[in-house]
């Protein structure tokens, strides 16, 4: 199989998206995958009816790959959007499509095609300015909210606890505000302070989940921000509505985001290209792997038998497992969700 990966930074240490870039190329070596790692700002794209397959990447044309998978996610910029839908109105297979990717990537956007196909979510507001601190008061009361349309690991995100400190925001706001409407305010779902499971779907089936909960008493769970996870056995209500969120807004991978509340459950976000560091780590996967697996079988390509390197890579999680094995070729980790097969990793 002959696969792009699409990044938009340089791998470099102080990157934190590039240590799950790095896990695609070691998973690629692994399988025999031909995978390069491109830059799309670094395409010339070129619209020609006479030409069946375009692609000129840094002066170079490149041959039609199989499978193209954009790892930009919210940062994803016009001109990565555009290289994407080219690549694809030329019938190159994605994960994610150009369309699902753009959506994903506005909060609002998101949480309208949810609530449109009738799935949970927080009550929200979006910001205009100057803020109408008793119009937010009325409809989603205090503690609230405030998140940025765009922002990844748990940037731009806070949580105002009273009417008061909500004022001192609105006023910064206000005063720094552009003509465009950056933020949205959103229910603060308490039964869910400082925890929440992130759901990994692929391809339609939930393949895992961790559960997140803050170290510090914050509201936010994020891994990247000190939170700590753990592999998580979701009820199937949770895992069918994982997939539900992925349907309705066209993921073929997503780490769906899932709050407690009173009466079930609340959507927080779905994110096109999750991170998987922590998820790995907690529950023994290989995502890259995973992700692989899933699109042989949806492009109709041969699989690959996993040999000692694979079971290199399994034992070598066994550290930071605190000694629980992993799955190896001999066993399956399993989401059961009705009317869908359990996702293997054999």
């Amino acid at each position: 199989m002959r696969c792009w990966l699409f990044f938009h930074r340089e791998l470099a240490p102080d990157v934190p998206e590039a240590a799950e870039v790095q896990r695609f190329q070691q998973a690629a070596a692994r399988a025999g995958i031909e995978l390069k790692v491109l830059q799309p700002r670094d395409f010339d794209l070129i619209v020609d009816s006479r030409d069946n397959w375009s692609a000129i990447y840094q002066g170079r044309a490149l041959s039609k790959p199989d499978l193209i998978i954009p790892r930009t996610g919210s940062e994803s910029s016009y001109f990565t959007l555009a290289v994407l839908r080219h690549f694809e109105r030329q019938g190159v297979a994605m994960v994610n499509r150009p369309s699902a990717i753009e959506a994903v990537a506005d909060k609002l956007q998101t949480l309208q095609i949810l609530s449109s196909a009738g799935l949970p979510i927080p009550k929200t507001i979006l910001g205009k300015f100057p803020v109408d601190v008793d119009v937010v008061e009325r409809e989603l009361g205090f503690p609230v909210v405030v998140k940025t349309l765009k922002g990844t690991r748990g940037n731009g995100v806070l949580l105002c606890a009273d009417r008061e400190q909500f004022n001192d925001l609105a006023n910064l706001l206000d005063g720094g505000a552009s003509p465009g409407a950056d933020f949205i305010f959103q229910q603060y779902i308490a039964t869910s302070h400082g925890r929440d499971v992130r759901v990994l779907v692929i391809d339609g089936t939930a393949v895992a989940a961790m559960e997140r909960k803050s170290a510090d008493g914050s509201f936010k769970s994020n891994i990247s921000l000190g939170g700590i996870g753990t592999c998580f056995d979701p009820p199937t209500d949770m895992a069918q509505l994982a997939i539900r969120v992925t349907e309705a807004l066209g993921l073929d991978v997503a780490g769906v985001d899932i709050l407690f509340d009173a009466d079930g459950y609340r959507i927080c976000e779905a994110n096109s290209s999750p991170g998987f560091q922590g998820l790995e780590k907690a529950c023994g996967i290989s995502v890259p792997d995973a992700i692989f697996d899933a699109m042989r079988r949806r492009l109709g390509l041969p699989g690959y038998s996993r040999g000692n390197s694979w079971r290199r890579f399994m034992d070598s999680l066994r550290g930071t497992l605190g000694g629980r094995k992993p799955p190896t070729d001999g066993d399956s980790l399993k989401l059961r969700v009705p009317g869908r097969p359990p996702y293997s990793l054999r």
